[in-house]
């Protein structure tokens, strides 16, 4: 949630923006939420990072192949093969693993 990865950024513009100290003064959760998810219409922190992510390039999608058997390995030096996940943890079993708590 991008709330999460900017509450400094929050802080700051809700002390800017809205006159609110959030070490000093306590909000219910509901309001909050309702408040930060306007403050990118204000000229604030949250704002200028929506403006970033908006003028960066979108990420370029991976093409993935269909089959259930991976292909065979390519020799040579710098050459690179593309593969599925599903391909990709049918070659290296154990080495991906999704899901499960901790994050990392």
């Amino acid at each position: 949630m991008w709330v999460l990865t900017h509450l400094d950024d929050i802080d700051a513009d809700f002390l800017a923006i809205y006159g609110l100290d959030l070490e000093q003064v306590e909000i219910p959760a509901r309001r909050y939420f309702s408040l930060a998810y306007r403050l990118t219409a204000y000229q604030g922190v949250m704002a200028a990072r929506v403006e970033e992510e908006r003028d960066e390039p979108p990420a370029s999608t991976t093409p993935t192949r269909t089959s259930t058997t991976a292909p065979p390995p390519r020799q040579g030096a710098g050459e690179t093969t593309e593969v599925s996940l599903t391909q990709f943890r049918a070659q290296f079993p154990g080495l991906v693993s999704v899901g499960g708590e901790g994050g990392g």
